[in-house]
């Protein structure tokens, strides 16, 4: 009987402070019908941290939330990220752009067109990346000039009618390679594969095709690379590793009638699935790097002598050929990998706030 009366004081205890809680937040926000795209994704190689998440793109005209939830393989990427909850808030009609930390809850606030001055390929010319970033430089710096002896990018249908991820798509390969030598005429290779698999806006899914691609042209005549004809098929994360191959290529090559945009003007429709592969050999400029990775630190262009130091005599060996691995001498590994599948795709009723900071959010820094 005592047990039983301690269990009904607990009760009432528990039942009082619930009612003495926080009440929850009506969000009474208009609802507006919004296309929603989910997918999965999976990054490897050696650029980025192995990781696999999943995306929702909400998505009107004039604005897009891309929800982001990443589970990062490794137990010390775990360790050093933790548990990952972020969005980026594309606003065109406030020509603004929030990057919001959901873990943290914080954001950064930046022009519509990104979150530095530079587009992407001055800053790899300039060389004024974050610290925390790897920048592969092809031209290879003021101490080993290097020139691009081979460039060329092509787009081949291969596939017509399959049904991918629950959609009818077709299948086009893009290949982009890259070859830069020294004054010595050693060379680096770069080859990136891309396999898209692009499905047609059947009068099904008419309506979440077409917001999409009415915010995509929109944003693309708002921001400074709108004529990058790569960028609206790829997260900033990941665009920037796309870029990273082709830092000493004029930016005209990307614009107008350059064969890249030649190519990719095939790829007609949306994706619902894309493989990226960046398959290197790098063996130009050797003394350069070497001399480079003996200051210390960990220096991308010279990832064996880097890593090698930073091991220690123990585990030199192990280190060298991990790095080796990582540009490719003599292995057929991707540097890069990028796997991207749409789950579901729908217009749906959804609150205005969903394109808004939620109130309560520390704004961290304003660019």
């Amino acid at each position: 009987m005592k047990y039983s009366l301690s269990l009904l004081s607990a009760a009432v205890v528990a039942l009082g402070l619930a009612g003495c809680s926080t009440p929850k937040v009506v969000d009474n926000t208009p609802l507006v019908d919004t296309s929603v795209v989910k997918a999965k994704y999976i990054i490897g190689g050696y650029i980025l941290p192995d990781s696999h998440g999943e995306q929702v793109t909400y998505t009107l005209a004039d604005r897009r939330t891309i929800e982001n939830t990443v589970e990062f393989d490794s137990w010390i990427s775990r360790q050093i990220f933790g548990e990952t909850h972020e969005a980026d808030i594309a606003r065109l009609d406030k020509n603004l752009q929030w990057q919001v930390d959901h873990t943290r809850k914080n954001y950064v606030e930046c022009p519509l067109k990104g979150c530095s001055d530079q587009s992407i390929w001055e800053q790899l010319e300039d060389g004024e990346a974050s610290e925390e970033e790897e920048v592969y430089d092809p031209s290879g710096g003021d101490a080993c000039q290097m020139t691009t002896s081979e460039f060329s990018f092509s787009v081949t249908p291969k596939d017509k009618g399959r049904v991918v991820n629950g959609f009818s798509a077709d299948q086009f390969v893009a290949q982009w390679k890259m070859v830069s030598q020294d004054e010595l005429g050693r060379e680096d290779k770069h080859v990136m594969t891309m396999d898209f698999w692009m499905t047609q806006a059947d009068p099904a899914m008419q309506d979440v095709w077409g917001i999409n691609g009415q915010f995509q042209d929109n944003y693309l005549k708002a921001v400074a690379d709108a004529n990058n004809p790569l960028s609206k098929f790829f997260t900033d994360n990941v665009y920037k590793v796309v870029a990273m191959i082709s830092g000493d290529i004029e930016k005209q090559e990307l614009d107008s009638d350059s064969e890249v945009l030649k190519g990719l003007s095939q790829l007609e429709g949306y994706p619902v699935s894309i493989k990226l592969e960046w398959f290197a050999d790098n063996q130009a400029c050797q003394q350069q790097k070497q001399a480079t990775s003996g200051t210390g630190g960990f220096d991308v262009s010279d990832p064996v002598g880097s890593l090698g130091k930073l091991a220690g005599n123990m585990l030199q060996n192990a280190a060298e050929d991990k790095a080796k691995d990582y540009m490719g001498y003599g292995k057929d590994k991707p540097v890069f990998t990028y796997i991207y599948d749409v789950t579901s795709a729908q217009v749906q009723p959804e609150r205005a706030s969903r394109f808004e900071v939620p109130a309560n959010y520390k704004l961290e820094n304003r660019r």
